[in-house]
């Protein structure tokens, strides 16, 4: 099949798994064809994968570009090449797609949107955005999420059958290390409001001299910054965004994700994979993915006495630490191996592609 992925070109999880998601396509013979900003950070072009970078020129109408229309016209010239365009976000994303498909009428392929979080939980829900939200995803002919919260959400918000198609994990790539994690926590995210970086701040500073990995960047950069200076934290490493972050979580003890809310939790699952358990928000998708008392611990957002209560736990008590690093691992193997996940992914182009003929 001839496959068009169009995403972010960001370090956020659903780059992360359009990117993984076309490579395991590629492997597997399909002709891949990302279509975006720039190379996302996990991409690496080989056989069977094309990159079409999306260019946005700035115009005096359009003093800071116009990508959304810029990406329709991509997709308009590479149409040809592909059976099927798979947009991960709906806005602008799909938007775009849409736009594409009106323009190229029989000739479109067909399309898939998948939602991740954003797109419905927040841009979904303003006025200002959430007719063209509901209508990329009315248009769509297939509409997924990674997780049954974020598929009960779209659905609601647009009237439409929204499957579940998990995300997943590379459990070769991400694998436990044999040599003893030291005591080290770590936070991996985009640094925006809803991750409560503070919280993950807090938690660290309440396990004493554990060491706290911070890996990613963004927005509340400044925020995290001043508390570290507040609080004259000594213990704390600001790793910044990173393509490859095996060894960082190999390293790790203890993984917290005290979210505002989460689509799914793939940081969470990477983590798990290399088996590391993990502390976070009872919210979202995250219970989908961390077994509470399994494979973490979960607790209401903000309740930031018990999740560091948790983490100590983890730091201190060798025998629950092991067994819950076990069955973190196991639970990313036995549920999120990128394998069974890309099969399903395959037979759902093929259906679309055989209702098309």
């Amino acid at each position: 099949m001839r496959i068009g992925l169009v995403c972010h070109s960001n370090f956020g999880g659903s780059g992360v798994i359009a990117t993984e998601l076309g490579l395991e396509l590629a492997r597997r013979g399909h002709d891949v064809h990302f279509i975006c900003a720039s190379a996302p950070p996990r991409l690496v072009v080989g056989k069977n994968v094309t990159l079409h970078v999306v260019t946005t020129p700035v115009h005096p109408l359009f003093p800071n570009g116009e990508f959304g229309l810029a990406l329709a016209s991509k997709l308009i010239d590479v149409a040809e090449h592909l059976d099927v365009v798979h947009v991960h976000y709906a806005i602008p994303l799909a938007t775009s797609a849409v736009l594409a498909r009106d323009v190229l009428g029989k000739r479109a392929p067909k399309l898939v949107t998948t939602v991740h979080g954003t797109d419905v939980l927040t841009l979904g829900l303003d006025p200002a955005f959430s007719p063209m939200v509901r209508h990329a995803l009315e248009r769509s002919d297939l509409v997924t999420a990674p997780s049954r919260f974020l598929a009960e959400r779209a659905q609601s918000l647009a009237g439409v059958t929204v499957e579940t198609f998990s995300n997943f994990v590379d459990t070769l790539h991400f694998s436990p290390s044999s040599a003893p994690s030291g005591r080290v926590l770590t936070h991996n995210s985009n640094f925006r409001s809803i991750k409560r970086m503070e919280d993950v701040l807090e938690i660290a500073r309440r396990c004493g001299d554990a060491k706290l990995l911070l890996l990613g960047d963004g927005p509340e950069r400044a925020s995290v910054e001043a508390f570290i200076s507040k609080h004259a934290l000594n213990n704390v490493e600001l790793v910044g965004e990173r393509r490859d972050i095996v060894d960082a979580l190999q390293s790790t003890r203890v993984f917290l994700l005290p979210s505002e809310v989460e689509s799914f939790g793939l940081a969470a699952l990477e983590a798990m994979s290399c088996g590391v358990p993990v502390v976070a928000s009872n919210v979202g998708g995250i219970p989908e993915v961390v077994e509470d008392g399994v494979t973490g611990f979960l607790h209401r957002v903000g309740d930031v006495d018990a999740m560091a209560n948790s983490a100590r736990q983890l730091l201190d008590d060798p025998e629950l630490h092991a067994r819950m690093s076990k069955a973190a691992r196991e639970r990313a193997t036995d549920h999120f191996q990128i394998g069974p996940i890309v099969d399903r992914w395959e037979a759902a182009y093929a259906r679309l592609l055989e209702k098309k003929s």
